[in-house]
């Protein structure tokens, strides 16, 4: 359990983030987004997501917590901008992650 889950998060949202029910939905919106961050892929990157983002937060809008339409996969680090006070691990660490950049080639015309 992260140190947000641990020392942050109320009850209620932690058994809602272990229940069956979002364990399914994350997988399907995982799937459905091709297990890409769609904030990097915006920016022309590729990286693995790691994390189901609720658009609408849930504490807000928990009629939204398992509208696949509020809900977006994102790597680690892009979900850490969106909720800069939940990004921080215990003892500081901070997860490798692998980021592929997108060139496009062109044929020459002249060949």
């Amino acid at each position: 359990m992260n140190y947000y889950d641990k020392h942050k998060r109320d009850q209620q949202s932690r058994s809602f983030y272990k229940s069956k029910e979002w364990q399914r939905c994350r997988q399907f919106v995982l799937r459905r987004d091709n297990y890409l961050c769609q904030d990097c892929l915006k920016n022309k990157r590729i990286t693995q997501a790691d994390t189901v983002h609720h658009i609408d937060e849930l504490k807000d809008h928990p009629e939204k917590a398992l509208d696949e339409s509020n809900l977006i996969s994102l790597c680690f680090s892009c979900h850490n901008k969106r909720h800069p006070e939940k990004g921080r691990r215990s003892g500081g660490e901070t997860p490798k992650k692998r980021r592929i950049n997108i060139y496009v080639e062109k044929a020459n015309p002249e060949v």
